[in-house]
Formats: structure tokens, sequence, C-alpha cells
């Protein structure tokens, strides 16, 4: 895949085990840094991403769109971005989802984060909420299933 940045074609993307590590290393300092407060702080970097990709165009969202619709918004666009393989969105009632993610770029880190009893960076989630927030609706997840070996995560969303 080929992209320029400046006058310079890039040959090569940005490799998931590198996103990885950088993940890690983000997750660590801030754990350092400000501890317990790292949740709030990485809802805002949320808040940030997604104020970014709506400025830049990269999604767009409308007031009076439905959530599970913003929800796929966002899917999409992480898919497309390469910070994840593929995420499926299964809708359980109006108010009540799982999202399934394959191949998800950070996940080695954000597994060893939980491990470490250290608050992961949940940028998909926290992108994710942010959208709905952005339409008026609160969300939370509930609970969430990591297969490591396999590469695959697991979260069930409550709105």
């Amino acid at each position: 895949m080929k992209g320029r940045i400046g006058d310079r074609a890039l040959e090569n993307c940005i490799k998931p085990e590198f996103l990885d590590i950088i993940n890690t290393a983000i997750c660590q300092a801030i754990h350092r840094h400000i501890g317990k407060k790292a949740a709030e702080f990485f809802r805002e970097v949320g808040e940030l991403h997604l104020n970014e990709v709506l400025k830049r165009e990269l999604v767009k969202i409308e007031l009076n769109d439905k959530p599970m619709d913003v929800l796929s918004k966002i899917a999409k666009y992480l898919e497309s971005e390469g910070y994840m393989e593929k995420i499926t969105i299964e809708k359980l009632s109006r108010n009540e989802a799982i999202l399934k993610m394959h191949g998800v770029s950070v996940l080695r880190s954000s597994a060893r984060m939980i491990r470490e009893h250290k608050q992961p960076s949940h940028f998909m989630t926290n992108v994710m909420l942010a959208s709905l927030r952005r339409i008026g609706i609160d969300a939370a997840v509930e609970d969430t299933e990591i297969d490591e070996e396999n590469g695959y995560v697991e979260e069930h969303w409550k709105m």
C-alpha cells in the first residue's frame, strides 16, 4: 500500500507490531504519570481523535444517525486505517450490541496492560464512545473477552 507524506511516497505502511509496541510504551508512561486517571485521559484522547477524524472528513456523523449506524461508520474507518482487520457489530436489541474485532493491531499490548492491572488505551472503544456521545447517546462496555492467541476481542455494549 502506498501513500504520501509531504512530497515523498510511502512504500510501506506502519506495521501492526510497531503500533502495538508504541501502544505499550504510551500506556506504561501514562500509568506511571497519572495512574488511576488513565481511563479519563484515554476518554479524552478518543474525543480528540474523533474531532480530528470529523474535521478531516474521514467520517461523517449526523445528529439524527442511529447508534448502530454511527458504530458501523467508525468500525469501517478503523478497518480502512489498518487499526484492525475486521469488526462486526451484532445488534442484540435496540440498546445492546456485541462488537467482534479480529486482527486488532494493539491486542497484545492491551491484553498485557489488563494482566498488569494497568489501563489499556482502548483507542477504538473510546473513539466509538465519543461518536455516540456526539449524537447524545451514553454507552458503556459491560464485558470484554480477549483471545490473544487467536487475535480476537469481543465487547458487550449497552446504550
